[in-house]
């Protein structure tokens, strides 16, 4: 690709937000390590200090789990485990160290490999990546959006060249599936099948490796709690604000169940649409990445705004393409004004889902531009 990535924005402001972001996250977390405050690493941790203890089941348990939690930290509220067994196996290890220290290991490590991710698809995009606001919700709250972010981008950077590796790290997304819905869609689209037979080794392997290290008992548990986190989809018990969907964006401005389910299967379905016809034509893979990472975020009900770390990869190939950086600075404010409104500044609306669309309409635009085989939508 043209690797301008550091046009998304200027490249003086793209450092000025990268240092400042920098800057804010080691001050959070020094702050929140020396006076032991309420993160969502302490779910992470919890949950792998009950496995280290032998009893895995317990990360499923509300009670137990949040027992963990009360003697480490004073807390408001449920901060349970979210999340299928095999992060079990990401996160267990960090548990061997004290909460503060494994705090401070988890958002550095997974921060370095996010940009090491991001400067692998775009060799210079390593400032437009530190400004992405998404990055400082991440490091302040040690969340795991840097760590999908990583995998999903360096899967697309490696695909070209390595697409059974590509598959294999992507297949990795089995940790948050959510994320990845989409995934086998535009890899057989694209007929990438020994990535996409790379992913299934991997994603069926972890999921095999955790049921042989854990137990069927330990899934039962986790599917268990299903219910408990549809109600937090459907019902916003954490906040409309705080959601990044085109669901939680209709309920925040008032709109009922149906009709705001009912716009959001359209825009999924619409996103997967244009994954599956960008990706079965002739575009460039960094060009099909940029698209499906922007429709990958439109699909869940169930995301949030650190969870939208990946949407820097359309940014990043706009930038390289020469998009206006004011229409993409413009872009770039959406999430922040998410992320004030997740800090307490509650309007009465959420943009969070215009981000996507926009990207996606932009990408699309771009690659009919370039004339890269894409047939119209008519005659897909």
């Amino acid at each position: 690709m043209r690797d301008r990535a550091s046009s998304g924005l200027p490249l003086r402001a793209a450092k000025l937000f990268a240092v400042a972001f920098g800057l804010v996250i080691v001050l959070a977390l020094f702050s929140n390590v020396t006076n032991l405050r309420q993160m969502d690493f302490m779910s992470f941790w919890s949950a792998g200090k009950l496995t280290l203890a032998g009893d895995p089941l317990a990360a499923f348990d509300v009670a137990q789990h949040s027992k963990v939690q009360a003697e480490v930290v004073d807390f408001d509220g449920l901060m349970p485990f979210a999340y299928p067994p095999p992060f079990l196996l990401v996160v267990t290890p960090f548990a061997l160290l004290p909460y503060a220290a494994s705090t401070l290991l988890w958002v550095a490590l997974t921060y370095a490999l996010y940009i090491a991710a991001t400067r692998q698809f775009a060799p210079s995009a390593g400032w437009t990546a530190g400004a992405f606001p998404p990055v400082l919700i991440n490091g302040i709250i040690a969340q795991n959006g840097l760590l999908t972010g990583a995998t999903f981008i360096s899967g697309m950077a490696m695909l070209g060249r390595s697409p059974m590796k590509a598959g294999l790290l992507l297949g990795c997304l089995v940790i948050k599936p959510h994320l990845a819905v989409l995934l086998p869609l535009a890899l057989a689209a694209g007929g990438h099948w020994r990535a996409f037979a790379g992913a299934a080794v991997s994603s069926v392997g972890l999921v095999l490796i955790a049921l042989l290290a854990f137990g069927i008992e330990v899934y039962q548990a986790f599917f268990a709690q299903m219910p408990m986190f549809s109600a937090i989809a459907a019902e916003g018990l954490v906040g409309w604000h705080k959601m990044a969907s085109v669901y939680a964006a209709m309920r925040l401005a008032g709109a009922g169940a149906e009709a705001a389910w009912s716009l959001h299967i359209l825009v999924a379905c619409a996103g997967a649409l244009m994954v599956g016809v960008v990706w079965r034509s002739a575009a460039a893979l960094d060009g099909k990445a940029a698209m499906l990472a922007a429709a990958s975020v439109l699909v869940s009900p169930y995301i949030y705004l650190y969870d939208t770390v990946l949407l820097v990869l359309p940014f990043v190939w706009l930038a390289g393409r020469g998009t206006d950086w004011r229409v993409l600075a413009g872009l770039w404010c959406i999430p922040l004004v998410v992320a004030l409104q997740n800090w307490g500044f509650n309007g009465l609306v959420n943009p969070a889902p215009l981000l996507p669309i926009a990207l996606i309409v932009l990408i699309w635009r771009q690659l009919r531009a370039e004339r890269s085989g894409i047939a119209p939508l008519a005659a897909a």
